[in-house]
Order: C-alpha cells, then structure tokens, then sequence
C-alpha cells in the first residue's frame, strides 16, 4: 500500500502539480490511486498557457482535475506601496449550485485540517440561495474582505455580481484573472442546434443565456491566448465517420452556416493581445462539446480558435471520447457519446386495473413503425397523457418495485422538474423506498448505507455522487434531449480509484404512449446506444 501511494504521489506530480498538493490528496483521498486518462491529459494542458475545449465521457474526472490544476496555480498577488493585496486568480462557471457545492466540498477534502478556517482565502461560492449567507450583500462583502485564489459560481449570481454596482468587475477580478473555465459549457450557452429554425436563432439573440450573457461581458474585457479573426470553417472539420464522429455538411449548407457566421454582430469582437498585459485563459469542457460549440468559438466570435495553423501552440481541442476520429494520449476500445460500461434500459409501464405491466421498449419496432406511415398506431397512442406538473403514482410505483427486485443499494431518481420533489420524496417513503433529496452541500451517505438519491433532472448535471449503480429516469420529461439524457446516464459508472470502470444501468420508465416511445427511441439512435432488455414479473 506504501508504494502504491508513493506511485501515485509521483504520477500526480509527473503531470505538474506541487508535492504540497499531491501529499494531501493522498491524504484526503487515499481512493484516488492514479490520475485517470482525462486528468493525464487536462492538468498538463491547463498548467500550460493556451486555450481549451475538451470533449470527454461523464464520470471520467474533468472537474476535479481542474480543481487540482486551479489549486496548483500561484497565488495572483499585487504589490501596493506598503503591502501585498492578494487578488482572484480565476473564475469557474457552473450551470447549479449542486455542481457548485461540489467544488466546495472537494476543496475542503484538499485542504490540511488546519486551514479549514481559512477557506476563504483559497475558495468562495458565489450561488444564489434561501439563507442568509448566499444573500449578493454578504457574498460581495466576504469578496472585498477576503479575496479568494479561486471564485466558483452559477451565471445568474455572477451576473448579479457584475451589476452590483461601479466596481462589481474589480470585485470579481474579472481584468486581472488568470484562467476562465467554462464547466459544462454547452449547458451554460445554451446554443441553437446545427441547423436552427429562424424562431431558435432570434430566441438565442434576443434571449441569451445568462452564462453567454457574462461570457459576452468578459470578452468585451479581455483577450484570451488564441483569439482572434474569426475562421469561418471553424467547427466543420470533417472527421472519420467510422467513429461516429461529426460528418462534414454538403457545400450548400456550409455556405448558409459562413453566412450565418458573417452576420453574427451582437457579440463582442476579441480583444487585441496587448504586449505586456497577461491574456485570460478559456477552458471549456463537456461531456457534448460538439461543432455547434466549436463553430461558435471560431467562426461566430474568434474568441477560442483551435486546428488552425496560427493557434497551434495557443490552442487544443482535446477528444477522450474517440468521436473525432481520434483520442488524446490514449486508446478508446469503442468510441461513443456514453462510456461502454453503462448499460440501458427502457421499461414501458401500462396501468391495467391500477397495476403496473411492464414490457421493454422495442426500438426497432417503433423505429420502422415512425417511418411508415401505412403502419396503424397501436392503442396506446390513445392513453391520456398527465398534465406536465402532475405527479404519476404509476411510475413511481414502477420505480419502487424495479428498485426492490433488481437488489438496488445506491440509486439515483430523476424527476421532471415540474413535479414536486417533496410529494415524490413522500410517495416512495411510503412504498418503503429509503429515499433522500439531494440537497446542495450536504454530504452524500455512507457507503455502507442503502439509498436512492432523489433529483429534478434539471439539477443532475455534473452531479457526483459516489457508488452509484443505478440512475433512474421517471418519465419521458426527465429525459428531454439526447444531449441531456447523455450527461444524466453519466451520474452511474463514475471513476472514483484507479482500474476500469464499474458498471452500471440507466433505467427509462415510460408510460405506455405511442408519441413518447417513438421519442425516445429516435433518442437512443441518436445516442447511438443499444437498449437492453430486463425481465420483470408484475407485481
């Protein structure tokens, strides 16, 4: 064990982190037994000066290395007649407070026990909240008291933050910061699809999302490393379709999205590199960092331009899943949007006298049945559907007799926002379910404790909750999009030590309905997963 701890303290400090740091992660996390093939790859290229966007599978460690790589930095400390101010060296965007929290909750982990009152200094959370403590009046004034190394926020409160007055941007820091990362970004710019209809393209101008709306106001300030003239092929790179990756549109389309680029002026141009002054590096990262996220770097802004000639060194896409047709530094077996150890399932539930019948999703069938229309709808497209804010009973009856038979003992439920998280809570409790609310900062249970974690599945993203077998989606609204259903499904099978990944299962319950079968299975296609089947009695 010694020397497994020594070859870990070692392989942490090959990738340029600080003996100080490394030691106390050992001590803090003796699990973490070697940097997975993420962090080997992001820490090197967030300690060195140049850009990012980084595409990796959930669950594969691209938070906490950059917590590691932010804590690795020097301290940003200014020099004034009489003494030395220290100033915020870098600034994270996160789409929820729970992923917030968790930052906060890593740090403290890293942090000696006798620097637990000094947290301040190293780490604050700027996210909004009921108690008094996330009030904007008591963040600024812990902020202007005690300037941290690291500021980790959600847009909303970050925003605020900025409008608070003449001096909220040098409260922030935002003119001197180091690093800017992006933490799931997609989910923080909210952009329209590669080919949006004319309504999605005035909503995302006119409506921005909060996370592109402070993005827009630090570029009007600051430069980064690799901005510049925009490149209007930017994000259309063809790329090998053997690996399911990004196919390169016909010529016709691609000159609509050029123009589409050329008149994009709402946004900031990037600022010049000045000389002397230090640029902001930009870190983006996503699990679904696709072109539309490229071409909107480089070809809408220029604000972070990568697989360009000029860029080469200032630059660096980096692909650990294998979809561009390549992998940074390592071998992907099997390239995907979902890491091959999840496993899926889609239980269609049909109320017959008021108990549940189970069948599995035939995405083949519905499939061919969407693609002929000659083909007679079967009778449940008739079933009514539930009000979106109704909470079903069935499903949740579903849920607790899938969780009991399949021996479940760590589990994670994700419901539709609109349902009451407490009247769910209440509903499984009484089924005989050891259910708990997730509740931001709170530590997760005992790993000898049974539990199912209950979530709105608008909160899951980047959530990490150790040891999780199973996650659990509760109707055709907590599923959305292809692009959330990929970053919930990766809440299971998470990296927590060194080895392969644990397997694990991500549970789609239905109610049957014509309309919300087709969807789902043309989301699986999209994904690109096959679903299995899962035998089941009624019960």
């Amino acid at each position: 064990m010694r020397t497994m701890k020594t070859n870990s303290k070692n392989q942490f400090e090959a990738l340029g982190l600080p003996s100080n740091l490394c030691q106390q992660l050992q001590a803090a996390l003796p699990h973490i037994t070697a940097p997975t093939s993420v962090q080997a790859v992001l820490i090197p290229a967030l300690l060195s000066p140049r850009d990012i966007i980084l595409r990796a599978h959930t669950g594969s460690g691209k938070s906490f290395a950059v917590l590691l790589s932010l804590l690795a930095r020097p301290r940003l400390l200014f020099k004034d007649r009489s003494d030395t101010t220290p100033g915020i060296s870098a600034l994270v965007l996160v789409p929820s407070n729970e992923l917030a929290y968790q930052y906060m909750r890593w740090a403290h982990e890293l942090m000696p026990a006798e620097l637990g009152t000094h947290m301040d200094a190293v780490i604050q959370c700027l996210v909004r909240g009921d108690d008094a403590s996330s009030s904007i009046e008591t963040q600024c004034d812990r902020l202007r008291q005690t300037p941290p190394h690291i500021v980790v926020g959600t847009p909303t409160r970050i925003e605020e933050c900025l409008a608070s007055g003449p001096h909220g941007a040098h409260l922030l820091g935002m003119y001197t910061w180091r690093t800017l990362v992006l933490d799931e970004a997609d989910a923080l710019l909210r952009l329209p699809g590669r080919f949006p209809s004319a309504k999605q393209r005035w909503k995302h101008l006119v409506h921005p999302s909060p996370g592109l709306h402070v993005l827009d106001t630090i570029m009007r300030a600051r430069a980064t490393y690799s901005g510049g003239d925009r490149i209007l092929s930017a994000g259309l790179e063809r790329h090998a379709p053997q690996h399911g990756g990004d196919k390169r549109p016909p010529e016709p389309i691609r000159r609509t999205q050029y123009r589409g680029a050329e008149t994009t002026t709402e946004l900031a141009r990037p600022m010049k590199r000045v000389q002397d002054d230090v640029p902001l590096q930009l870190v983006c990262t996503s699990a679904t960092a696709n072109a539309v996220l490229r071409h909107f770097f480089g070809a809408r802004t220029g604000w972070l331009r990568t697989n360009t000639r000029e860029t080469r060194h200032t630059a660096q896409w980096i692909d650990m899943t294998g979809m561009s047709g390549r992998v940074s530094a390592v071998d992907v077996p099997k390239a995907g949007v979902m890491p091959r150890e999840i496993s899926h399932v889609c239980l269609v539930v049909n109320d017959v006298h008021g108990v549940p019948q189970f069948s599995n999703l035939d995405t083949v069938s519905t499939t061919e049945r969407r693609r002929d229309a000659r083909m007679p709808e079967p009778a449940s497209a008739a079933t009514p559907v539930l009000p979106e804010h109704v909470v079903d009973t069935l499903l949740l009856e579903s849920l607790a007799y899938v969780y009991a038979s399949e021996c479940v003992r760590r589990g994670l439920a994700l419901i539709p926002a609109r349902w009451s998280v407490r009247r769910v809570h209440d509903e499984l409790a009484a089924l005989g379910v050891p259910v708990r609310i997730v509740k931001p900062g709170e530590a997760p249970a005992s790993p000898d404790e049974e539990v199912l974690y209950l979530l709105q599945s608008t909160s899951a993203r980047g959530l990490d909750l150790p040891g999780l077998s199973h996650v659990f989606l509760v109707g055709i609204h907590a599923v959305q999009d292809a692009i959330h259903y990929t970053h919930v499904a990766g809440r299971v099978a998470r990296i927590h030590a060194s080895g392969p990944r644990p397997p694990g299962q991500v549970v789609t319950l239905l109610r049957t309905h014509a309309p919300s079968e087709h969807k789902m299975a043309r989301m699986y296609a999209r994904v690109g997963v096959e679903v299995s089947a899962m035998k089941l009695h009624t019960p």
